[in-house]
């Protein structure tokens, strides 16, 4: 057997075929990969480094996936399947390399160390199986907010979740073994907590008393969730059957975190309609309930994995609920943007304040200032994408005031190049573009002025013209409404519009 090089899909893009070959190499700028249905094991390192690697299909039958096969990618990995074949994933597998959500089936028997550090994913689900999380599994994961761990964790090997800046929704197994450096730099956590024994503490008790937290947290491992949420939310134990109809309270009520159970299924791995309907008919308030870093559920269904429909029903239910309920957009944007988010989202949840709330502000001139003191973002890998992107949102409606497109380029060309040297001057680099703006907004007015007299001149010009060829002015006075028409006329046919829009830029 050997490795193919086969034809081009849509985007010109050639497939490799990896076939198991013993010794075979695959080319070091592959970017999509095949692997034929005959292979069963990926072995080590076959395709670590290879920086361009975006697509992966493995086929069913795979059984383990080797150490540092798709390790050092760096972040380029932004499709892959994972095979229910699949039942062993070794050490740092894919280190620093998945830039997609992940998602493991219930029958993945065993992960190793590192396997799935530095990535860049949003929410992760441990597999029901995994009773002990290995070292550094985790680590250095700077986007992911959401971890779901199964309740038979009996163990967490040191640094499994260290550098996790931005974990948020996690708890932990109370009787669970917890090895050294688990919460080092998570800055989301110890900005609530402080010390490391504190976030553990709070995090092994974070469900006492709320039966509803606890089943919507644990939702992705149970069968009938509906069901199981509905007798939760509508008998509790121990309650008599004339009480049945009566809501648990806890529904209502914020955990450690400040999250409700809203909260808690916008940040899940798995989304069901139903239970979000469930919780917002009989909880509504949860819809404006502010966790205690200010976000709303909202903020995570458009951070994580949930769907269209999801977001969709939110924002139905904000609107038929709560129509002047105001929407913190500023702090979604500041929030999802300081982290590997991917800007496909950012982009999303700035198109649907556009569509959905035009109403409702965003703050850039403080962004821009905030993102700029953030001189670290620049050793995130999409960071120069991203605050690209960022940057033309929050002067888009200024670069769209200005009336020549010589001038919107040269803001483009500047915001372009300045996140190249964003570490060295960040905010003397947003300092120069911003004042390269008031230049030309301060032009403006000597432009219009400009552009009047040479539109007057060239009006008169243009009926002078007319008047020689009809030969005599009083000829155009028989009649009051032939004078207005032909000044008119004259106006649109004098080519102010073309020297205007040409003439000025040079002068300039």
């Amino acid at each position: 057997m050997s490795a193919e090089i086969v034809g081009s899909n849509a985007n010109d893009t050639e497939v490799f075929i990896y076939t198991g070959e013993e010794g075979l190499e695959a080319p070091r700028d592959v970017v999509r990969v095949l692997v034929d249905s005959s292979v069963t094991s990926i072995p080590a390192n076959v395709f670590c480094g290879r920086r361009e690697l975006a697509e992966v299909q493995l086929c069913e039958g795979i059984v383990k996936i080797g150490e540092w096969s798709f390790a050092h990618c760096c972040h380029s990995i932004t499709k892959i399947n994972i095979p229910n074949s699949l039942r062993r994933i070794k050490d740092y597998a894919f280190y620093c390399s998945l830039r997609t959500p992940i998602c493991l089936h219930d029958d993945i028997e065993s992960i190793g160390d590192g396997a799935f550090a530095v990535c860049i994913f949003t929410n992760f689900r441990v597999p029901p199986l995994i009773t002990v999380i290995p070292g550094y599994m985790l680590m250095g994961c700077k986007s992911m907010f959401s971890i779901e761990l199964p309740k038979n964790v009996t163990e967490i090997e040191k640094y499994a979740l260290r550098y996790c800046y931005c974990l948020r929704n996690v708890a932990i197994p109370p009787n669970a073994i917890l090895g050294d450096g688990i919460f080092i730099e998570m800055t989301d956590l110890q900005r609530l907590f402080g010390s490391e024994a504190r976030i553990i503490r709070e995090l092994q008790h974070r469900f006492d008393s709320l039966p509803i937290h606890e089943l919507v947290y644990y939702q992705s491992y149970y069968q009938g969730v509906l069901q199981n949420v509905i007798a939760a939310i509508n008998l509790r134990s121990g309650q008599s059957r004339t009480l049945r109809s009566k809501l648990d309270p806890t529904g209502n009520h914020q955990d450690c975190l400040g999250m409700t159970p809203l909260h808690i299924l916008a940040c899940s791995s798995v989304h069901n309609l139903e239970v979000y309907r469930l919780i917002i008919e009989n909880y509504p308030t949860n819809l404006i309930t502010r966790d205690r870093w200010g976000a709303l559920p909202l903020l995570y269904a458009f951070w994580g994995t949930a769907p269209a429909e999801i977001i969709q029903f939110l924002l139905a239910s904000y609107k038929s609920l709560y129509p002047d309920h105001a929407l913190n957009w500023t702090m979604m944007v500041e929030t999802m943007g300081r982290t590997d988010t991917p800007k496909e989202r950012i982009e999303n949840l700035l198109h649907v304040r556009r569509m959905h709330f035009p109403e409702q502000p965003i703050d850039w001139e403080y962004l821009l200032d905030e993102f700029a003191v953030r001189s670290d973002l620049c050793f995130q890998s999409p960071f120069q994408e991203r605050m690209r992107f960022l940057f033309i949102c929050g002067m888009s409606d200024r670069m769209e005031a200005l009336p020549f497109k010589v001038w919107r380029d040269h803001i483009s060309h500047m915001i372009r190049f300045a996140v190249f040297e964003w570490r060295r001057d960040s905010s003397g680099i947003l300092r120069s573009i911003r004042e390269k703006l008031a230049h030309f907004e301060d032009e403006l007015p000597k432009l219009k002025e400009a552009s009047s007299i040479l539109e007057l001149a060239m009006w008169k010009v243009r009926m002078h013209e007319n008047d020689l060829q009809d030969g005599t002015t009083h000829q155009l006075k028989k009649l009051k409404t032939d004078k207005s028409s032909s000044r008119q006329q004259c106006r649109v046919t004098c080519g102010a519009d073309v020297i205007i829009g040409n003439v000025l830029p040079f002068w300039l």
